[in-house]
């Protein structure tokens, strides 16, 4: 996966050729530090014959202790290509004995460490040019990295780990020097973006972002940029909300209802089970990366009925309503609460393989007539794009299809919703997909959020709501939010936000005066807890040394933190959180004059 929106920058002179990549998982040995841990991703790797440790004080303790590199390999669940890494890399002797014997080796699941994730991917993305997952970074014993890269083959890894460790047994000063060096160099860098300015006015660069987004649009297939598709739903927002506002752009409305139809109904969307996939890997929307988020599922709902509100399109609406019955179908977890994703390999080891059809398949699930609609209207009969089959996508409309059948439009809908019953009946009894169960407090925030809208169009789905907003109020012990179910640590920056705006979001709606309450505390909290000197602190736990100011924080497939905060302060009704946030707001810095792009949710925030 490609980062974008980060300043290039080549800074290191000496950067190692052979760090330009990728990593992989899986297969039983000898246990370690990670056997049996609550993150499902983390526990993959607890047979692996690497002596994994967790992040935390211990493992740069160690490292310092025994004067060793630190390698820090970050991923998640659902991420096909961390799979691939443990298959060839971490279950493979040899490599394991390299790294216990020369490295201090930490697993990281990216989503219970969302701040170091962050911190190391910005690092890999402006020494690298790229950066995505799995993420593989060498730190000094200091906190200080030196080197990183994403995918690597077995061999390449291998070399990798012999060449570093001579270097380091040779070069150790000047190592430790130029990562040092390296640090400060980013931190002037990144610091020089958030220098206040008065060039600019809150409101002058709201109506100059929609002529900015439109610069990365592309109007033939919707979407941003040319090459993989990302939702990008935080840009999407804020440009149906600020296109509204100010310029009222047909263009502008146009390229945006494209782009939802385009990921409606092509491959960014399950057309029989609901719910979207993370990204294609195509610029026209055609074939997903298949993992399922729960942040995508989310958003989607919320950005869906922004849509319909502005444009009356049932449709929205529809697609809306459909993705919050898929995270009650297919993402609720234990205590009514909601898992963070899918894998996007299934029970087979086969990438999108829960997802795919082949012609045998769908002549054992379906009749002539029903084939012959599924083929017309998704184009199955094509050849097989993928090994395990092809994937439903709309070829043509509901009107296009009853040309086709002869039949009355209404008899097309109800075949069409029958084939899609009988498909979905047999996918999940035949095939299963592997579950990322961990119960996250900021993402069930968001999806807190999406039902409170969702109540509007759809009573029925307060049940849901009231369950969630209860186990929300549970990770709450009067004093911190914890980061997740089972986990005891205290929430980041961003689940207090987005449980403190789901909170006060599912109060307004319900007159929950409870939900409302606790809410503006944990948005009280978060204010005093992450937030001095014009200064965003989103993990004041975090190990690595820092000196970056944040007065701001960029979106980035998520709508930020500092976003989510200041919403929840301005509806909390609490004229001090109230005059925070728009003081906050109202900051101008250069890294809003000169990527206003990065940050949509607070440009958009009313």
């Amino acid at each position: 996966m490609k980062v974008i929106h980060f300043t290039k920058l080549v800074i290191m002179k000496n950067v190692f050729v052979f760090l330009l990549l990728v990593f992989t998982l899986q297969t039983p040995v000898a246990a370690n530090d990670l056997k049996d841990h609550s993150s499902p991703y983390l526990a993959l790797h607890g047979n692996d014959p690497v002596n994994w440790m967790e992040w935390g004080k211990p493992a740069l303790e160690k490292a310092r202790k025994e004067n060793k590199l630190l390698f820090i390999s970050i991923g998640y669940f659902s991420c096909h290509w961390c799979h691939v890494m443990q298959r060839e890399s971490y279950s493979d002797k040899g490599i394991a004995k390299k790294l216990n014997k020369n490295y201090i080796s930490v697993k990281v699941d990216r989503e219970l460490n969302p701040v170091l994730d962050k911190q190391l991917i910005e690092f890999v993305q402006i020494t690298n040019g790229t950066a995505g997952w799995p993420l593989n970074v060498f730190v000094t014993p200091e906190g200080h990295p030196l080197v990183g890269a994403t995918y690597m083959p077995r061999n390449q890894f291998s070399s990798v780990l012999g060449q570093l460790d001579q270097k380091w047994k040779k070069e150790q000063v000047s190592l430790k020097a130029q990562a040092l060096d390296m640090s400060k160099t980013l931190s002037t860098m990144l610091n020089k973006q958030e220098r206040i300015t008065k060039g600019k006015t809150l409101q002058q660069l709201q109506k100059s972002y929609v002529a900015t987004a439109m610069q990365y649009a592309d109007k033939m297939q919707g979407g941003f940029g040319e090459q993989r598709k990302f939702p990008q739903i935080p840009q999407l927002l804020a440009l149906l909300k600020l296109n509204a506002k100010y310029n009222k752009d047909k263009e502008v409305d146009d390229f945006i209802q494209l782009t939802l139809k385009q990921m409606a109904s092509k491959g960014l969307h399950d057309e029989l089970g609901g719910g979207f996939y993370r990204y294609t890997t195509d610029p026209d929307w055609e074939t997903p990366h298949f993992e399922k988020m729960i942040y995508t599922n989310a958003m989607m709902p919320l950005l869906y009925f922004k849509a319909y509100e502005q444009y009356g399109n049932e449709n929205y609406k529809i697609v809306a309503l459909e993705t919050l019955g898929f995270l009650n179908n297919s993402l609720r977890g234990a205590s009514n609460a909601f898992i963070a994703s899918l894998s996007a390999v299934d029970n087979n080891n086969e990438e999108g393989g829960f997802y795919l059809w082949t012609q045998t398949e769908l002549k054992k699930v379906l009749n002539k007539g029903e084939l012959k609609l599924a083929n017309h209207y998704w184009n199955l009969n094509r050849s097989n794009e993928l090994p395990a089959g092809n994937l439903p996508r709309q070829a043509m409309t509901l009107k296009e299809l009853t040309k086709v059948l002869g039949n009355k439009p209404e008899a097309t809908q109800k075949l069409l919703t029958s084939v899609k019953k009988k498909l979905k009946d047999y996918r999940e009894k035949t095939r299963t997909l592997p579950r990322d169960t961990k119960l996250l407090a900021g993402m069930n925030g968001l999806v807190l959020s999406a039902f409170a809208k969702g109540i509007e169009y759809n009573p029925d789905l307060k049940s849901t709501g009231s369950k969630l907003s209860q186990f929300l109020m549970n990770l709450w012990d009067g004093k911190t939010l914890r980061r997740s179910a089972a986990d005891s640590k205290s929430g980041t920056l961003y689940d207090y936000a987005a449980v403190s705006l789901g909170l006060i979001e599912w109060g307004r709606t319900t007159k929950d005066d409870r939900a409302s309450k606790l809410g503006q505390a944990i948005a009280n909290t978060a204010w005093n807890t992450f937030h001095t000197k014009r200064n965003w602190i989103e993990d004041p736990d975090n190990l690595l040394p820092s000196q970056v100011i944040q007065a701001h924080i960029a979106d980035s497939s998520l709508i930020s933190a500092e976003a989510l905060l200041l919403k929840a302060s301005i509806l909390s009704g609490q004229q001090t959180l109230i005059k925070k946030a728009r003081e906050v707001q109202n900051i101008m810095t250069r890294s809003l004059e000169v990527d206003s792009y990065s940050f949509p949710s607070l440009l958009s925030l009313h």
